[in-house]
């Protein structure tokens, strides 16, 4: 999974993208392309969460924004997950990458830190320093992917290169943070506890790495024990910056080379199951947590300065960006390859979103969910499988306070102004996904009669399924 690749940046779903990824093109020819995927938010974490529980992030505490340093555990204790789902049917589960979900911290002997209340640096762009100097590096995490169905892991708390602490966390404990010191990472805008060798460039470079001895070493030690590997990589996210070997690899700036070094991760994957014979009896999945900066940022700026690099469209034609509850925020590439289940070259239109992934997974498996349990996953495996089936139920789409509805080939977005919308009250906007795909032709006031159907429809999935 992608950090903020959008769905014009691979060559498969634009082809007059300017940057070159032929290995997803390649699995999409192998495989299935979804042209009506989406994120489970138009942002990070809550869009990871969707993606592990099943459920919209939206019914938890996290009702708008993003996780940033030192917040407590979002999933709380004994929810399932996409890893314990599987690992309770005989899988060996790893996670490498991005985690973003919140994390348990201690702080040190004499120090207090109050992790559940808000913290000083959500009001401003840096991190308060005596929060950051008080947390207690040699005593391992809490309440993260260990305790949550993976068995191996190796990840970064929050955004990996522009949220501290910048290390990486192996198995519950910090590597290499003893002799960690408050510092700004170069190309990050804000500053935190980094460990000595942290360097931005390289961190998918070793994500990677670490997920292709992962598979090696679980295939050699039980040949015949399945495993799922969650890789989360933190490309094309802001700062960009990229490992050198990546520079230049396309035409569409910095954030195109990052979006190159995903392809180059997606590769080095599949040349990994080609070399230990795996390919064949092993599900791929590649796609992006949400949509996409327009493009590529100066060293140091902040996203919403981003503009778009070398007339290369990240969005594709799509209307709005990451942050945005438009397509552009939330529909992303979506491909899946399964030698002799899915067939080669087949094209997706049924609506698919990241909580359907449990129960898909579910299905695969032979699991049956318990009640009450990822409320807003819907079995797609028919679809991933290039079958028949019945259309997905209504989806909620979400962005910070931005709230929209997506009904067959209707979107209803509640509210006015583009950037938040407070309330289902008042204007909003309606459009003919199948007719005007691009969101341009608003039929609010052509049909009210649609507008209160759909308006009701959001009202009973938000208050009849809430925190459970």
């Amino acid at each position: 999974m992608a950090d903020d690749m959008g769905y014009g940046d691979v060559g498969c779903y634009n082809e007059e993208s300017r940057i070159p990824t032929p290995n997803m093109d390649r699995l999409a020819m192998e495989g299935i392309r979804c042209t009506d995927a989406h994120s489970a938010d138009s942002v990070c974490t809550p869009s990871r969460y969707g993606l592990l529980t099943g459920r919209y992030c939206w019914r938890t505490p996290l009702t708008r924004g993003v996780l940033f340093n030192y917040e407590p555990p979002l999933i709380e204790p004994g929810r399932m997950t996409l890893a314990s789902l599987l690992k309770g049917k005989g899988y060996r589960t790893a996670i490498s990458g991005k985690w973003h979900l919140g994390l348990g911290f201690t702080a040190k002997a004499g120090r207090t830190v109050d992790f559940d209340a808000p913290l000083p640096w959500l009001s401003g762009p840096l991190p308060d320093r005596v929060v950051s100097e008080s947390i207690d590096f040699s005593i391992p995490v809490f309440g993260g992917p260990e305790e949550l169905g993976f068995d191996a892991t190796f990840y970064t708390a929050g955004c990996s290169t522009d949220q501290e602490p910048f290390c990486f966390i192996e198995n519950g404990r910090f590597r290499n943070m003893s002799e960690a010191s408050y510092r700004n990472p170069e190309g990050s805008w804000r500053s935190g506890m980094a460990a000595p060798d942290w360097v931005n460039e390289t961190v998918d470079v070793h994500a990677t790495e670490w997920a292709l001895r992962f598979i090696e070493n679980t295939h050699k030690a039980a040949p015949k024990q399945p495993f799922f590997l969650y890789l989360p990589l933190s490309s094309p996210h802001s700062p960009h910056v990229v490992a050198d070997f990546a520079m230049g690899k396309s035409e569409a700036g910095v954030r195109g080379d990052m979006v190159w070094l995903v392809d180059w991760s997606v590769g080095e994957i599949m040349a990994q199951l080609d070399a230990l014979g795996l390919s064949d009896n092993t599900l791929l999945v590649v796609t992006s947590d949400n949509g996409p900066l327009p493009g590529s940022l100066e060293p140091g700026a902040r996203e919403g300065t981003a503009k778009m690099t070398n007339g290369h469209r990240a969005a594709g034609k799509l209307r709005g960006v990451k942050g945005r509850v438009w397509e552009g925020g939330h529909r992303v590439p979506f491909i899946a390859r399964w030698p002799d289940n899915i067939p080669s070259g087949e094209v997706s239109h049924q609506v698919f979103c990241f909580t359907d992934m449990l129960a898909t997974f579910a299905a695969l498996v032979g699991e049956d969910l318990p009640e009450g349990v990822s409320e807003d996953s819907f079995n797609q495996l028919p679809g991933l499988l290039g079958k028949a089936m019945q259309p997905r139920p209504a989806m909620v789409h979400h962005s910070s306070s931005a709230f929209a509805l997506r009904h067959g080939k209707w979107k209803i977005v509640f509210g006015v102004g583009e950037k938040r919308v407070k309330s289902t009250v008042g204007k909003g906007y309606l459009f003919d996904l199948e007719a005007d795909p691009f969101e341009i032709n608003d039929l609010w006031k052509v049909r009210p009669e649609l507008v209160e159907q759909l308006t009701e429809q959001f009202r009973k999935i938000a208050e009849t399924r809430r925190n459970r």
